[in-house]
């Protein structure tokens, strides 16, 4: 009888809503990254390379759902011929609009930041269906890291995932 009693127990917890819940977040990290961030739920990983005249750019992304809303986590390194011929400031535009273009959206507020011990951008914005988005920019060296979260409804979800990237 007592053999039962701790495998009912540890079936009888992870049946709570609220254990359910904690297994369902996990700490991700993009290849080629310098941070990471919690996404709530499993993450697709998603990688390619553009070919430009600097030099190749390597993306790797893990992303999730949640309801309406979206997280992901993108890692970019850059050819060290761009780092060194442009300014941070330039970088960071560069990237912040691409990000808008692929929404369709328009920057509401876009200012310097300092997060998990490094400096950033945060970026906010609305798309073009309607809904929001927060972001934040880091550099290190040659590898920029996008934590990006776009949603409809309540935006805890979204501060809860930007503040997570350590």
């Amino acid at each position: 009888m007592k053999k039962l009693i701790l495998p009912l127990a540890l079936v009888a917890f992870s049946l709570l809503p609220g254990a359910q819940r904690a297994e369902a977040f996990a700490r991700a990290t993009p290849d080629g990254s310098f941070l990471s961030a919690t996404l709530p739920g499993p993450a697709k990983d998603k990688s390619g390379t553009r070919d430009t005249v600097v030099g190749d750019i390597t993306h790797n992304t893990l992303s999730t759902a949640d309801g309406d809303a979206e997280f992901s986590i993108t890692a970019t390194q850059l050819p060290g011929f761009v780092t060194t011929v442009t300014t941070d400031n330039m970088i960071y535009r560069k990237a912040r609009n691409e990000l808008l273009g692929n929404y369709s959206a328009r920057r509401t507020a876009w200012r310097k930041c300092s997060h998990a011990g490094h400096e950033c951008r945060k970026l906010r914005y609305r798309t073009g269906d309607g809904r929001r988005g927060m972001a934040r920019f880091y550099l290190d060296g040659d590898t920029l890291v996008v934590a990006n979260a776009v949603y409809r409804g309540d935006k805890d979800g979204a501060r809860d995932f930007l503040a997570s990237v350590r």
